[in-house]
C-alpha cells in the first residue's frame, strides 16, 4: 500500500493548511477532492504527484512511502 503520511507531516512541519494547498494547487489543476484523495490514502495520478512535488519544492520520497501488503502502517 501507498501511504501518504509522510506528507502529512511535512505539511504539519512546514505549517500548511489544506485550505492553503488547495489555494496553491490552482496553477496545476487539482482541486479539494484531489487533495482529501491525499488525507485518505487513496491513489492517486503520477501528474498530481509531480504537481505536488513542485508546490511542495520536495521529493517523492517526502510525501509518500510504500508497505507491503499485510503489515502494519506508520499508526499502527
Amino acid at each position: 500500500m501507498i501511504s501518504f503520511e509522510p506528507l502529512r507531516k511535512l505539511l504539519t512541519a512546514r505549517g500548511i493548511s489544506t485550505y492553503y494547498l488547495r489555494n496553491k494547487c490552482g496553477q496545476y489543476n487539482l482541486d479539494s477532492k484531489t487533495i482529501q484523495r491525499f488525507m485518505n490514502d487513496e491513489s492517486v495520478s503520477t501528474y498530481t504527484l509531480n504537481a505536488l512535488c513542485n508546490i511542495l519544492n520536495c521529493d517523492l520520497s517526502d510525501i509518500m512511502t510504500f508497505i507491503p501488503d499485510g503489515e502494519s502502517g506508520p499508526e499502527d
